[in-house]
């Protein structure tokens, strides 16, 4: 007797016939609620069954061509990197093989709001670094010009900032490292900002 016509296959009692290996409620591996149809074992916390490991590349490139984008060009061209972390994943998103599968999506998407978060962070760091700059020369005196008062806030800021996008090289290696586990994950909304939709 082939597999097609074992328990929990085939069609439903007066169904329409479908072909072999299609999802129907109550077979194994059939697509959970909320899950992304994959067969597999299921994953922790309802997501449904895991991504096939095709998926699971694409996906963790997506959170790490985001963050080499960042740390790469940042270091190398005057922190322009910092303003170009969303391409990649974006790209990638967009890619005609990877637009059908939910799971790549999900993290691309995750990886895109990461690095468009980062890229108006890092606007407005260079912003209040600059006006923080000119304010202290309009106010100060020329003692204190000639001290190292104006070291202060612009120090401030850049601890500020450095903490932040410390923060968000920790999160993108988490999402890496989830994305080639199988897992689904979402950054914190103080690091991505969920303006991208799946």
């Amino acid at each position: 007797m082939s597999d097609y016509h074992q328990p929990g296959y085939g069609p439903p009692a007066g169904g329409p016939q479908q072909p072999y290996g299609t999802p129907q409620q109550g077979w194994p591996g059939a697509p959970q609620p909320g899950g992304y149809g994959y067969p597999g074992t299921p994953q922790p916390g309802g997501y449904g069954p895991r991504p096939p490991a095709a998926s699971s590349g694409p996906a963790m490139w997506s959170h790490l061509g985001a963050l080499l984008t960042i740390a790469a060009g940042t270091m190398m061209c005057c922190g322009l990197g910092a303003f170009l972390g969303w391409i990649y994943p974006l790209s990638l998103r967009g890619n005609d093989r990877h637009q059908q599968d939910p799971y790549i999506r999900h993290h691309a998407t995750q990886a895109v709001n990461y690095g468009i978060t980062q890229a108006i962070m890092a606007a407005f760091g260079l912003v209040l670094y600059v006006a923080s700059a000119l304010i202290f020369a309009a106010a100060a005196t020329d003692e204190q010009r000639n001290s190292s008062g104006l070291a202060v806030p612009l120090v401030t800021v850049i601890a500020i900032f450095g903490a932040y996008a410390l923060s968000g090289v920790i999160c993108a290696v988490i999402g890496t490292v989830k994305a080639t586990r199988g897992e689904l994950w979402t950054y914190p909304r103080l690091i991505a900002w969920p303006l991208s939709k799946g």
